[in-house]
């Protein structure tokens, strides 16, 4: 298995914990007046496969949290990494 970094990888996320109203805020956002809404970039915590599942492209912490559950993880060929990494486990 082969991990591709990729800055790219990385979503968006609104925080409107400083919006007294969200209802009243999103409303007036719609007319275009500015809001008290903060955009910021959060890594993706999923793998995009490039090629079947041979090659993974994630983002550098996740790739980093990936190569951590692999080397603490005994391999298991039924076993697969990502399902480690984002919490679900098989039984």
């Amino acid at each position: 298995m082969q991990i591709v970094e990729s800055l790219q990888m990385v979503t968006e996320v609104e925080d409107w914990s400083r919006v007294r109203s969200p209802s009243r805020a999103d409303r007036r956002r719609k007319q275009g007046h500015r809001q008290n809404i903060v955009v910021r970039l959060e890594p993706r915590k999923d793998a995009i496969t490039l090629d079947g599942g041979k090659t993974f492209c994630v983002h550098p912490e996740a790739a980093r949290a990936l190569r951590h559950v692999i080397k603490q993880s005994a391999p298991r060929p039924w076993d697969n990494p990502l399902d480690a990494l984002i919490g679900r486990h098989h039984t």
